[in-house]
């Protein structure tokens, strides 16, 4: 299966449930907020395989991917984003060691090698300029060798090259 790599909004909203519900010990999220269904379903998935020894032959269904970008816009506007459901103290843990099914993609030159394949003006229902943030987190995208990009973002949305590339 294919990773799913988060924009800052929808990771935002994950990190909300994820402390809010403690989702550590109770090991599903719900919908709700910008998690859907068919996203939830996804996750869901995810750390079931990489919490259950059961699934050991099977063939991962990928991990949830978040770029270091994405934890510090949150960080910037931290008040407002984690909506009063978890410290920075608990935030920090997170950075420092993510669960099994959640990996943070660093911004290399991997990724930054990937930002010559994004157009910096978007055509369509979304165009205008893409943010350099949003265009790191299509590079970390680009940069897994399967994905989908789970995006709130009409901008990224917009982009031809993530055609079939999106969940929402």
């Amino acid at each position: 299966m294919a990773d799913l790599v988060f924009d800052t909004s929808v990771l935002s909203d994950l990190l909300v449930q994820y402390f809010e519900f403690d989702v550590i010990r109770r090991g599903y999220f719900v919908p709700r907020g910008n998690l859907s269904n068919e996203l939830v379903k996804h996750i869901n998935r995810i750390i079931k395989y990489h919490s259950d020894t059961i699934f050991d032959d099977e063939i991962s269904p990928g991990l949830v991917v978040a770029s270091v970008l994405a934890f510090v816009e949150i960080a910037r506007k931290f008040d407002v984003l984690s909506c009063g459901k978890y410290s920075i103290a608990k935030f920090a843990a997170f950075i420092e060691s993510p669960p099994d099914w959640f990996k943070i993609s660093p911004l290399d030159m991997d990724i930054l090698s990937y930002l010559n394949e994004i157009p910096i003006i978007v055509r369509g229902d979304g165009g205008g300029s893409l943010e350099l943030a949003d265009a790191v987190h299509v590079a970390t995208a680009l940069s897994r060798e399967k994905f989908y990009v789970v995006t709130t973002d009409a901008r990224i949305r917009a982009l031809e090259l993530l055609n079939n590339k999106i969940i929402s």
